[in-house]
């Protein structure tokens, strides 16, 4: 596909550096290696920029798409492999490649920015190119399946913030109830602890002053307090 055109879409500087990283990379590569532009990032970049992201996620299931992925970049020290023709990016580190992963950091400007992609071993996945980015982005069921495994990773770890269950308020809010499918995808690798930590993480939010200190920190509007609760029934005093 052509390389996407466009002004910068956003109003977050550090999302528009995003973009630019995006629109650099061979979306039609990655498609064929099963790889998606995923998590937090890309959900909030879909809902209006609630909060600040700072990293490119991309997810492959895939063990050929994996294997691709690999490949391309093998003798090399930077991310040619992946990037459509013309296109540059600087590194600001090598690019590392385990089992786990590819990870390297890039420099857009004076901004650092994280970018990994995930060997995903728990589902399967899949998605469309979006025009706007270029890439493919994962599809709306198992971006919510992500999300609720992610969630039950880290509810309990104090410094994520409860990242996991606003982007999943948020989503809720915007995109409707969890889908069906995306419960069954998440309790297929996780089982009934996906939606016990769902519960507590929902707990969590409910006190106010909590909830507030996690917006501040993740720069979100402090207008959204209202339309996160009213996902979970309100707030719930901490007396």
């Amino acid at each position: 596909m052509a390389a996407p055109q466009g002004a910068e879409l956003f109003t977050r500087r550090h999302h528009n550096d995003i973009l630019h990283v995006l629109r650099c990379l061979n979306g039609d590569f990655l498609r064929e290696a099963e790889c998606y532009f995923g998590g937090g990032t890309a959900i909030v970049l879909e809902l209006d920029e609630y909060r600040e992201s700072v990293d490119v996620d991309f997810l492959c299931a895939s063990q050929e798409g994996y294997r691709k992925l690999r490949q391309a970049l093998w003798g090399g020290s930077d991310l040619a492999g992946f990037l459509r023709p013309g296109s540059g990016l600087r590194l600001l580190r090598d690019v590392r490649m385990d089992q786990y992963g590819i990870r390297t950091l890039i420099g857009v400007g004076d901004v650092a920015i994280k970018f990994e992609i995930v060997r995903e071993a728990r589902i399967e996945l899949t998605g469309e190119i979006d025009p706007r980015y270029g890439v493919p982005v994962l599809c709306r069921d198992h971006m919510f399946a992500e999300k609720l495994l992610a969630n039950a990773d880290r509810w309990n770890d104090a410094g994520v913030l409860s990242r996991d269950i606003l982007d999943l308020s948020m989503m809720i809010s915007r995109w409707g109830p969890i889908p069906a499918a995306a419960w069954v995808i998440a309790e297929g690798a996780y089982g009934d602890t996906v939606r016990k930590a769902y519960d507590k993480a929902a707990e969590r939010i409910r006190a106010p002053e909590w909830l507030r200190k996690c917006m501040r920190d993740m720069a979100m509007d402090s207008d959204l307090e209202t339309e996160i609760l009213a996902v979970h029934g309100g707030p719930v005093s901490s007396t």
